[in-house]
């Protein structure tokens, strides 16, 4: 049975084939700040446009990063980031400082066959969301380990797979029946993925990984997807799917009954503020173009977290979803 990429990696693959192979740098002309709602975000947020990476900080957004990159994450102190470059068929993990300027690059996927050809198709490969580890030593990332299969080859096997910041890497885990996405890191040391089985039907889920096993993690829906941690690894908030569009629930981070937290019908990559006060995520507002930053501050009390009425920051600013959304002080 031939198998193929979940729809969401073959639409990101196809983008790439598109996109010009380029590396990151800091934009040479300022670019505008969006439209704003009168609200101040505390600390630093990186988002990703089709424009590269942008940071908003207190009342302005700026771009930081020219593209083609994607996927930011801030490192535990917020001195780097982690991000995606694309390249035509292939992407790469990359380390910057705060200024946008390189400081590693950690893989090396891009080929030296040429674009457009079916050599560099089956020699590329790729590497997705970027999670760093508590300590800072390195980045976990949904990297390929394997030549595609196929034909057409439509099948890159995806495995989570930590990369040290002095280029040192090694394959966590691995799931023959699976590609596994974005992942988050317990204080335990176990880690939550977005699994996907295999076949065109497959639908995102939820998974522990604990000492090399994996197990749905309890209480779940599906599809899950987009986990975001909150500061004390006490919380997990996700996107579920729900009739064609999505909206974020929460839940325990060890499992539990999962917690409607919006009713947008398209909410999708939340993540948490530094002292986990406040919830940003994005969403297409009704009329909207594209997706929009929304905060909502977050309550908790016992064993429920519930968030305050969402209120839109930006204003048809098309942030691209997948690209997620990563928060530091």
């Amino acid at each position: 049975m031939q198998r193929r990429l979940p729809v969401h990696y073959v639409l990101v693959l196809l983008v790439c084939l598109l996109a010009a192979c380029a590396t990151p740098s800091s934009p040479s002309t300022p670019t505008p700040p969006p439209a704003l709602q009168g609200d101040t975000l505390s600390g630093r947020l990186l988002f990703s446009r089709d424009d590269g990476i942008w940071l908003w900080e207190g009342r302005t957004a700026r771009r930081l990063i020219n593209p083609p990159v994607t996927q930011p994450a801030f490192n535990p102190t917020g001195n780097q980031i982690a991000c995606i470059v694309l390249h035509a068929g292939a992407s790469d993990l990359v380390i910057t400082d705060t200024a946008g300027a390189m400081l590693a690059q950690l893989t090396r996927n891009e080929p030296a066959a040429p674009p457009g050809s079916i050599e560099r198709v089956y020699s590329a490969k790729w590497a997705f969301y970027p999670t760093w580890l508590p300590d800072g030593s390195g980045v976990l990332v949904s990297a390929q380990i394997a030549p595609p299969v196929g034909d057409p080859p439509a099948d890159a096997p995806l495995a989570i797979v930590r990369y040290d910041v002095n280029g040192r890497q090694q394959v966590v885990f691995s799931d023959a029946n699976a590609h596994l996405g974005k992942s988050v890191v317990l204080p335990s040391g176990d880690f939550i993925v977005v699994r996907t089985p295999l076949g065109s039907d497959g639908q995102q889920q939820l998974f522990r990984i604990s000492n090399n096993q994996a197990t749905p993690l309890p209480g779940a829906p599906t599809p899950a997807y987009d986990p975001a941690l909150s500061p004390d690894g006490t919380w997990l908030v996700f996107a579920v799917g729900i009739n064609g569009g999505s909206d974020l629930y929460a839940m325990p981070a060890n499992g539990g009954s999962p917690i409607r937290l919006t009713d947008i019908g398209s909410a999708r990559s939340p993540a948490f503020a530094p002292d986990g006060k406040t919830l940003a995520f994005l969403a297409i507002p009704p009329g909207g173009r594209g997706f929009d930053l929304y905060l909502a501050e977050v309550a908790i009390a016992g064993d429920t977290l519930q968030l305050s009425p969402p209120r839109r920051l930006s204003t048809d600013f098309a942030i691209n979803a997948d690209g997620g959304l990563t928060w530091a002080r």
